[in-house]
């Protein structure tokens, strides 16, 4: 994989220094575990084709485009870290553990094979804040200050799944393509939950439109999730 294409990415990300935007890694290290992750990655490709996509397309519209949203991420985080829903290949999971080590990242995934894989770049790169469940999330619990996902559902579909989940959280980051098509996801929402928070991603070496849409949990908001924003111990009984 391209070491120069990843340290001139992350550099336009803000990884210019001995610590990354957010107090993660230094821009070194960071390239570091990416290209193993990457080669990893590809090296499963071959025989299990979990993403299609060239070498570069691995680095700008995977590797750096999860990173992208790692200061936004970041910010919403307290203590109890990160749901990576359908994280497949660990995309965003595994770029944003190695952007915010800080961070505790719980990768869900239902495929034993992409389980298999995940564990794998756990160990191989010793991350140890991130953990992998093998389960969908019908069958996940416990409490997290963001759940993430990529190219899984539409927001009124993947807020359903999570209302009916046994899963507390503060916030959902979800990250979207074009303005357009975000807007009417946004629209088809309940509109106690229309008020999302969109941030613009300038991913380096991608043209493409990139954002994160932002969804708060309200604590008198209708169909906000299983647990209160204030309490996430109070998980909800799913279906």
């Amino acid at each position: 994989m391209s070491g120069e294409m990843l340290l001139r990415g992350l550099a336009a990300l803000g990884f210019g220094g001995a610590s990354g935007p957010v107090g993660g890694r230094g821009a070194d290290e960071a390239v570091d575990l990416l290209e193993h992750y990457l080669a990893e990655l590809d090296r499963w490709n071959t025989r299990f084709g979990f993403v299609k996509a060239t070498a570069d397309e691995l680095v700008a519209k995977h590797a750096l485009d999860s990173i992208a949203g790692a200061a936004t991420v970041a910010r919403m985080c307290a203590e109890d870290g990160v749901l990576d829903v359908g994280s497949g290949a660990g995309l965003p999971g595994i770029p944003l553990a190695i952007a915010l080590p800080d961070v505790r990242f719980t990768l869900l995934e239902r495929s034993g094979k992409k389980c298999a894989f995940l564990e794998n770049c756990r160990a191989l790169l010793g991350l140890g804040n991130v953990g992998v469940l093998q389960a969908d999330l019908s069958a996940a619990s416990g409490g997290f200050d963001v759940v993430t996902f990529r190219a899984v559902a539409p927001l009124d579909r993947f807020l359903a799944d999570l209302a009916r989940s046994k899963v507390a959280w503060r916030s959902v980051a979800a990250y979207k393509g074009r303005r357009d098509r975000i807007d009417e996801e946004l629209a088809a929402l309940d509109p106690a939950m229309r008020d999302a928070e969109v941030v613009r991603l300038e991913v380096p070496f991608m043209d493409e439109e990139r954002h994160l849409v932002v969804l708060r949990n309200r604590k008198n908001g209708a169909a906000t999730g299983a647990g209160s924003p204030l309490n996430l111990d109070n998980t909800g009984g799913g279906d």
